[in-house]
């Protein structure tokens, strides 16, 4: 229950100091020709964190970041896991987001049978104010979905990554070289939609996924297929509310393609996929070789017309690289970031987005003429507007992300200007102890670099 001083407090200070603190910091540590107006680091948020420890993983698949000795690592304390949350909390600030992660982290616990300490983990990470993601292969959720239940209604879990594609080995019913498209797995992430929106049902709990996808030589002609079937129906898209590829890279256990895939193929088979031809730089996510995001909007035609005759929504990119759209978008990261991967209540973020426009009345303005200026960009008439604020058309948003990942050889010394560049700027860091102290280390940098000694270190600790 909410008390009246604490709505009052969150609408003088919809930003905390803590957090304005840290997003200055992370700007100034940015190379000069990262900081624009429509960088989403150190204005946004500082970075997404993310933990290491539970790194065993049932499947053994073709593309793996985690390297050879991963399933031999001991699974960590819940004191370990507790101290790197708060190391994390304290790099990223209130509301940021946080990878719980490592190999499959489900399969880890539930391999020990300590599947309480994985909800005690995520119920931790709530208290302590930051926003835990779950990286799973999902499989263990769909054996036992009651325990997605507890994650979420015990645990506070709130977003959830599944990973689903053709590199996969060990799926059920899925055999790796029987797959000859990702149009094949439309069944499976089909399972993964009832489930969500089942336990939502439930639960009551407006809890989401992301699809994570490696793309690689294999599946790389049928990467369009996916981005084709998550539009085609809303609930595709109530359930998956983000899609994240991640192009091959030469980390791990991976198997390299003879022709390795490149982001620009990949980016390519995103655009033929939506039917648009999406920017990809719209935002700054750090460099821009790293990583490339479009936020989508899909129109659909109202529920009674889909019964009669199925229609794929109408996807509008919401930001371009047009000045008008790097205008709006550097305004509102100027007014409203900082609230960053933020999964409170919704009175909560509600009441701190009413805080930010009374202290800039002038963003509805601007958010209003925005808004006339993407309608008519696309031919959205007034009619079909109207029918959307009447609820007699449904819409979703759509976040398409892709993740450059850097290979071994891009990241050795000595490393060229551009890879210092991208590791200064780097949006995805996890907090990792160097003796007394902690470093926030880039994911890049962690898998080709440390992550394998890291893991020894961990191994030869119980041997002795």
């Amino acid at each position: 229950m909410w008390h009246l001083g604490q709505l009052f407090s969150l609408l003088r200070e919809p930003v905390s100091a803590e957090k304005r603190t840290l997003l200055q910091a992370r700007w100034q540590e940015l190379p000069a020709d990262l900081r624009v107006g429509w960088q989403v680091v150190g204005q946004h948020h500082v970075h997404c964190g993310y933990t290491l420890g539970p790194s065993f993983c049932s499947f053994g698949c073709s593309h793996c970041y985690l390297p050879g000795n991963a399933n031999r690592v001991p699974l960590p304390s819940l004191a370990d896991m507790k101290a790197q949350i708060d190391a994390n909390r304290r790099a990223i600030g209130a509301g940021g987001g946080l990878q719980i992660t490592g190999g499959d982290v489900i399969d880890a616990y539930w391999r020990e049978s300590r599947q309480d300490e994985l909800v005690a983990i995520l119920r931790y990470a709530n208290q302590a104010g930051v926003v835990p993601m779950l990286m799973t292969h999902g499989q263990k959720l769909l054996d036992h979905p009651s325990y997605l239940v507890q994650l979420v209604t015990e645990g506070g879990l709130r977003k959830l990554a599944i990973h689903i594609d053709m590199t996969m080995a060990g799926r059920p019913g899925y055999p790796i070289k029987a797959l000859r498209s990702e149009a094949d797995l439309h069944p499976l992430r089909e399972r993964f939609v009832e489930l969500i929106l089942d336990v939502r049902r439930q639960t009551g709990v407006r809890f989401s996924a992301a699809h994570t996808v490696t793309v690689t030589e294999r599946n790389i002609s049928s990467v369009d297929e996916i981005l084709r079937w998550l539009v085609s129906d809303p609930r595709h898209l109530e359930a998956f509310r983000m899609i994240s590829l991640q192009p091959e890279a030469e980390v791990g256990r991976t198997r390299y393609s003879e022709r390795p895939v490149t982001p620009e193929q990949t980016w390519s088979k995103v655009c033929s996929g939506i039917g648009l031809n999406l920017p990809r730089d719209s935002f700054l996510v750090g460099h821009p070789e790293c990583s490339h995001l479009s936020s989508l909007l899909v129109l659909y035609p109202s529920t009674s017309s889909r019964e009669q005759s199925p229609v794929a929504g109408q996807v509008i990119n919401l930001f371009d690289d047009s000045s008008e759209s790097r205008s709006f978008l550097s305004s509102i990261l100027a007014t409203f970031g900082g609230i960053g991967a933020r999964g409170e209540r919704h009175t909560e973020a509600n009441l701190r987005r009413l805080g930010l426009v009374l202290r800039h009345p002038a963003s509805l303005w601007r958010i209003a003429k925005y808004a006339v200026f993407v309608a008519r960009r696309d031919g959205v008439g007034l009619a079909q507007l109207a029918r959307v604020l009447a609820g007699r058309a449904d819409f979703r948003v759509l976040s398409v992300v892709q993740h450059n990942f850097m290979s071994a050889a891009e990241i050795a010394e000595p490393r060229s200007e551009q890879v210092e560049q991208r590791l200064a700027g780097c949006s995805f860091r996890g907090a990792v102890r160097r003796g007394d102290d902690w470093v926030d280390v880039p994911m890049c940098a962690m898998n080709a670099v440390e992550r394998e000694d890291l893991y020894n270190v961990q191994i030869g600790a119980t041997q002795n």
